[in-house]
């Protein structure tokens, strides 16, 4: 009986047992299942399937053909690369007229881009070069009559400053060469020929140029002439477009003078003053003098020279900048200034300051006219 009784016990549990592990696979092979018959490792890789052939529609340019991931990566950095952008050229400054305000760093940067070119172009010419040629002997030209009539300081400004020049050196810095203001000139003839200072030549491998009242740059071609006793040079632009200015001989004491130059680089500065004395320097008995840029000194004057001082003021960078009357005409070339200085080494006081000019007629004695000589 009792055998019987755990026959059926155990073929009951046996059902129940066969039943839950039937439930259990159904279950999980309904788990496992989709609903469209793929399995779920099968699902995600349908659509992520489906989505990149969805964006590749989307991305479809005009000509149906798809942004490939490469093309989209190239875009991005060329995106994120900023392109070098050229340097624009700098503007021309503002016409010299006298009522226009002076941009010297404008002035700097329009002469430096044009002297870079003509020295990469090998149209430039040494300050070496140039200096050997500065030998002592006159230059012939074609003067300007003299003006007769007086003018404003205005007036004469506005017309006087047409035919000054600046005197530019190049310095160079890694494969660039900078703008350095280094003297003044003046046209005294229609063919470009340039008066300064004699001391302006320096043997130096920096290349030299002449920048007219239009901000145009020229390379000075050569020297004509010299007279190393009075400080005077003579060189010459291939131009054609500039006047000549005219000279006064003997300018007196006491006569109203002013003077356009570019001291320490501020162009096209006017001065006014008056002819403060007119002397005879002796010859130099000891060492030549020697330069403030460091130069070797240069030879002893050994013969008088005639000199012009005036209360015009100048100062570095006006050597050879013009002195003119009051009807325009040039009566001198600022040269040099010295100081008056009394008092022991360690208290020096300054009480004066002597501005040296050449005087035109000392200049006319170095040039050979084709025109009659002014009055």
């Amino acid at each position: 009986m009792s055998c019987i009784r755990f026959s059926a016990l155990f073929a009951v549990l046996s059902v129940f047992t066969f039943n839950i592990a039937t439930l259990t696979r159904a279950q999980e092979e309904q788990a496992v299942t989709a609903p469209d018959g793929t399995s779920p490792a099968e699902a995600p890789q349908q659509e992520q399937g489906a989505e990149q052939e969805q964006g590749a529609e989307q991305d479809q340019d005009a000509e149906g053909e798809p942004n490939t991931g490469a093309n989209t990566a190239e875009a991005d950095d060329t995106a994120t690369k900023p392109k070098k952008q050229k340097k624009p050229a700098p503007s021309k400054p503002a016409p010299l007229n006298g009522i226009n305000y002076v941009n010297d760093g404008q002035i700097m940067l329009y002469a430096e881009s044009q002297m870079n070119r003509m020295i990469k172009a090998e149209e430039a010419f040494t300050c070496t070069a140039l200096e050997s040629q500065a030998e002592d002997r006159n230059c012939q030209v074609s003067l300007a009559k003299p003006n007769t009539e007086p003018a404003s300081s205005a007036a004469l400004y506005r017309k006087a400053s047409q035919s000054i020049v600046a005197i530019l050196i190049s310095r160079k810095h890694l494969d660039h060469w900078h703008v350095v203001p280094a003297a003044t000139g003046f046209f005294i003839s229609d063919d470009g020929v340039i008066a300064t200072n004699r001391h302006v030549f320096n043997k130096s491998d920096e290349y030299m140029f002449a920048m007219t009242s239009d901000y145009v740059v020229h390379p000075i071609k050569e020297v004509l002439g010299s007279n190393t006793a009075n400080d005077l040079a003579y060189c010459r632009i291939e131009t054609e477009g500039y006047r000549g200015l005219a000279f006064r001989k003997d300018i007196p004491v006491g006569a109203t003078v002013s003077l356009i130059s570019h001291p320490s680089g501020r162009f096209y500065t006017y001065s006014r003053g008056i002819v403060t004395r007119r002397y005879i320097r002796p010859p130099q008995r000891g060492p030549g003098t020697k330069p403030a840029d460091g130069t070797p000194a240069r030879e002893p004057v050994k013969v008088p020279t005639k000199w012009i001082s005036v209360s015009s003021e100048f100062g570095k960078g006006s050597s050879g900048g013009p002195v003119f009357d009051r009807l325009g005409n040039v009566a001198g070339m600022a040269t040099s200034t010295n100081s008056l200085r009394v008092g022991d080494k360690s208290d020096k006081v300054s009480q004066m300051v002597f501005r040296d000019c050449v005087p035109a007629a000392v200049m006319l004695e170095s040039l050979e006219r084709n025109t009659s000589a002014p009055k």
